[in-house]
């Protein structure tokens, strides 16, 4: 799912969820205290019965979400049950006409029941986007799952795994939050039970803690005091979470106060470390730290300002977590493309020769086999020139290592000129370089070999003062037939070698005869 497409589902879950909650109702509550029809219901534990007046102009739909209602049921003064409707909020079919009507709801918390009434295709239309909506979040929580774990395994990070247990939670918490299984499984009082909502929001929170902690290496940068703190914090929360399963609903009640409290402050407490890492310039930190003030806000919303908005109330974190989960997901994309620059920049440091600007043997020999395996299926020939400097050893004793040194560099140098981007360019030691080129002919693999054989002939380096001259003798081997190994190559290479420079000091033996 693109960008765009991601925020054209958040736009029309928002206009989707603001147009449910300012929907006309026509029903009031007249027993046991009088309700008006636009205010909410307050409930308390356990269950209780509201007696509603109705008059309605057509045939419509009475509908409440079951966030902590466990069962409900709507019946006439005669005590026969009004149609229920399969969706994710508890609906019934209701007549036209004024009548009453008793509403029955076992509640397991002490909040309020927002009531709609509205004509059947409105609410089906409603129903319809609601669904869709929460299938599409549900469906981009898992892409983003499956996204990130991927991610990790390219790397071989467990902490990326975090997330994903982090989103898998958050979206399997929202799908019972919103109702979503009782279109699956109508009449099943478990898809409702505030007991399991509150193991996935445990688990929301512990993976969200264990993945940022990760992400943006507190280990590193926070006292080891701290961070087992937060881990502990983190641990409670889940403890809290599932110890609803075994006490009872007061209790429950309360377990669920003290644990959005603490929720709330490991999301502090994550928003004030990742201030700090973005201090010390870890990678991701301003992303990460854009979500936390986001899901901050829906936390404060949820856990504390819940009777300005019902709307923000009900919806205000699954927007966050949607926007969360994708500023995570890019800071975890932005980590992994870091870590591989990394890596990459630490590959480069431990192949590179620590004098010439050239590949080390080790570097070298790993490129090459590389090369070896594209020239397998590429065809071509492949050309490698040993090149040894001439009685360099002289250099070193008249002018210094230092001066020697900097031969070498002047000798990488030009060498690098030589040769294409593509070739391999290494220095095996001492002062002696080899070259290998994949090549599309024999011809101009042998003219790569020459080409370098003569300009390396005879050199004279202007290094400070002093004008040194020198020669090199250049070895080469030409091959058609796919390589297995490095070593048959570079064998016949050194021997050319060799032989070229026997030829050259029997050449400077003869003209000083002469």
């Amino acid at each position: 799912m693109s960008p765009k497409q991601f925020a054209f589902v958040l736009a029309m879950l928002v206009l989707s969820c603001f147009w449910i909650s300012n929907a006309h109702a026509g029903c009031a509550v007249i027993s046991p205290k009088p309700i008006a029809a636009s205010e909410p219901i307050p409930l308390t534990l356990g269950t209780q019965t509201f007696v509603l007046s109705c008059q309605l102009e057509q045939v419509s739909v009475l509908h409440f979400p079951m966030d902590i209602v466990t069962t409900a049921s709507l019946t006439d003064k005669n005590g026969q049950d009004f149609n229920p409707l399969r969706s994710a909020r508890k609906a019934f079919i209701i007549p036209q006409g004024s009548y009453t009507a008793r509403l029955t709801v076992e509640a397991q918390r002490e909040r309020f029941l927002n009531i709609i009434v509205e004509n059947a295709d409105d609410a089906q239309y409603r129903n319809s986007v609601h669904l869709v909506m929460l299938s599409l979040f549900s469906g981009f929580c898992l892409a983003l799952a499956v996204y990130v774990g991927v991610l990790g395994s390219s790397i071989n990070n467990t902490a990326f795994y975090a997330y994903s247990a982090y989103i898998i939670s958050a979206g399997l918490f929202f799908l019972f939050q919103e109702g979503i299984l009782n279109v699956f499984l109508p009449g099943s009082a478990w898809v409702n039970w505030v007991e399991v909502k509150y193991v996935f929001a445990g688990l929301t929170v512990f993976t969200a803690q264990r993945f940022i902690a990760k992400l943006l290496e507190f280990r590193a940068i926070l006292p080891r005091w701290q961070l087992l703190a937060l881990k502990g914090a983190a641990l409670v929360v889940l403890l809290l979470a599932v110890s609803h399963s075994v006490v009872s609903l007061n209790m429950s009640a309360v377990l669920g106060k003290v644990m959005g409290a603490l929720t709330l402050l490991i999301i502090v407490f994550i928003t004030a470390a990742t201030g700090f890492a973005m201090k010390r310039n870890i990678a991701s930190a301003g992303l990460v730290m854009i979500a936390m003030i986001i899901m901050l806000s829906a936390m404060v919303l949820r856990v504390y300002l819940h009777d300005i908005s019902p709307f923000l109330h009900r919806y205000a974190l699954i927007f966050a977590v949607a926007i969360e989960s994708l500023l995570l997901a890019v800071a975890a994309a932005e980590k992994v493309k870091k870590l591989g620059e990394e890596r990459h920049q630490a590959f480069i440091r431990a192949s590179m020769d620590p004098l010439c600007p050239v590949l080390n043997r080790r570097g070298w020999e790993s490129a090459a086999l590389t090369m070896l395996n594209s020239h397998k299926g590429n065809n071509g020939f492949l050309s490698v020139a040993f090149i040894d400097l001439d009685d360099f050893k002289t250099i070193n004793d008249t002018y210094g290592h230092s001066i020697g040194d900097d031969a070498l560099k002047v000798v990488s140098q030009i060498l690098i000129n030589q040769c294409r981007e593509q070739d391999l360019l290494g220095r095996f030691g001492g002062d002696e370089f080899v070259v290998l080129s994949h090549c599309f002919s024999e011809k101009q693999a042998r003219r790569f070999i020459e080409r370098i054989a003569q300009r390396m002939s005879e050199l004279t380096l202007h290094i400070g003062d002093n004008y040194i001259k020198m020669g090199a003798s250049v070895g080469g081997k030409v091959v058609q037939t796919p390589q297995h190994n490095l070593e048959p190559l570079l064998q016949a290479a050194d021997m050319d070698m060799y032989n070229k420079k026997r030829e050259r000091h029997q050449l400077k033996s003869d003209s000083l005869t002469e």
